[in-house]
């Protein structure tokens, strides 16, 4: 699963990131990679710039995040010249890649591409990305902040048009939530956040994301419920200067 935009500042590496740990309360293993020299997938996970290059934190009796910044090289060799064995991360049932803000976030085959979009120069940064995009790759949609759903859908079918291919998208905008952010920059799970409002709102379109890549996935389960929010720990004993 690859999230990726042209523009900066969209909301992309807040989606990998709660995308990351549903997808682990969902019980699977779930390799974070995180390709932006800033590495803030790293710290809003409360990982510190002194933790080692590749962190681990588990959610539930089965799932877990192990986070790697892998600190200017693409994700390119990683996935398909390097492998991700090299880093001795064990075995893992999905990786998440967060990609800073480049043409090149679109260009890997055979993915699940999730590209957020917060306005109409995203949407123009959008094309540019998508039209380097390999037809094996299912790209999806995700409108993030204020936006009527049929304003949002017939955007939808205007870059299906200029691109000559058929996108997923998410119908609902997600709403961006202050909430959200000032979870992320203290290291805190937004899914230990009281899920209300444009919180909940947020949280709804990142469980809709995870469901598609879990139904990519093939996974033979159903896809589990999240618990109750009182339930997340809202730090991660060992990761912070707090518990």
């Amino acid at each position: 699963v690859v999230v990726a935009s042209y523009k900066g500042g969209v909301g992309k590496t807040a989606l990998t990131v709660a995308l990351a740990e549903r997808l682990a309360w969902a019980g699977l293993r779930v390799l974070l990679l995180t390709c932006d020299s800033q590495e803030d997938a790293r710290h809003r996970l409360g990982v510190q710039s002194s933790e080692p290059q590749v962190a681990r934190r588990t959610y539930g009796p089965e799932g877990s995040v192990t986070v790697v910044g892998i600190r200017g090289s693409k994700a390119v060799d990683l996935l398909y010249r390097l492998g991700p064995e090299r880093l001795n991360v064990g075995a893992f049932d999905v990786a998440v890649v967060d990609t800073p803000p480049e043409v090149h976030g679109g260009s890997l085959p055979g993915v699940l591409l999730i590209t957020p979009v917060d306005g109409t120069d995203a949407a123009r940064n959008l094309l540019t990305m998508l039209a380097r995009t390999p037809e094996n790759t299912d790209i999806v949609l995700a409108h993030l902040g204020r936006a009527e759903a049929s304003e949002w859908a017939s955007n939808v079918s205007q870059i299906e048009q200029a691109l000559g291919r058929n996108v997923e998208y998410i119908a609902e905008p997600f709403s961006k939530a202050r909430s959200i952010k000032q979870a992320h920059d203290a290291g805190r799970s937004v899914w230990s956040l009281p899920r209300a409002g444009a919180t909940l709102q947020f949280l709804d379109g990142v469980e809709t994301l995870a469901q598609t890549a879990w139904v990519r996935l093939g996974q033979p389960r159903a896809w589990p419920a999240m618990p109750p929010a009182a339930s997340v720990a809202a730090y991660v004993p060992g990761w912070d200067d707090e518990t």
